[in-house]
């Protein structure tokens, strides 16, 4: 017997993870079906949305982060007075290697936080900061 979900439980779901049901949380899934059969207005007007933007994010460009933000995010994962970056005039010409490997072991290391986040981000993440983001415009708009 499946347990009963809200209309908010249904919407949440929908909102999160999109309008496809093979994409919702498997322990919810009959559950949300049974209340779309159960509700098809509500559910109607739900997924109606969640396709719109499922459809906007599966047609927007991929966007590779810039160096700068790469250097800013590593930045903010130093702690506070460690330099990110090797400070060419200030090092020493015998050890301007170390400096160089320190840097490029620093480059690396952001590369590969950015490629577990961007590989780890699930589509429920796109869809929220592409909704934070869409909100932030408005927000900027209308002030």
């Amino acid at each position: 017997m499946h347990s009963q979900i809200t209309s908010e439980r249904f919407e949440a779901i929908v909102e999160a993870y999109g309008a496809d049901p093979q994409r919702w949380p498997t322990d919810e899934r009959a559950a949300a079906l049974l209340f779309r059969q159960q509700h098809p207005e509500i559910a109607r007007r739900v997924l109606a949305e969640a396709r719109t933007l499922d459809n906007w994010l599966s047609s927007a460009d991929e966007v590779e982060p810039s160096v700068a933000l790469q250097w800013e995010v590593l930045a903010r994962m130093m702690p506070a007075g460690v330099a990110t970056r090797p400070a060419p005039a200030i090092v020493r010409p015998r050890r301007r290697w170390l400096a160089g490997g320190i840097g490029l072991a620093a480059a690396c290391a952001a590369g590969i936080v950015f490629g577990l986040n961007i590989g780890l981000m699930t589509l429920s993440e796109a869809r929220a900061e592409a909704v934070l983001a869409s909100a932030s415009l408005a927000e900027v708009d209308n002030w």
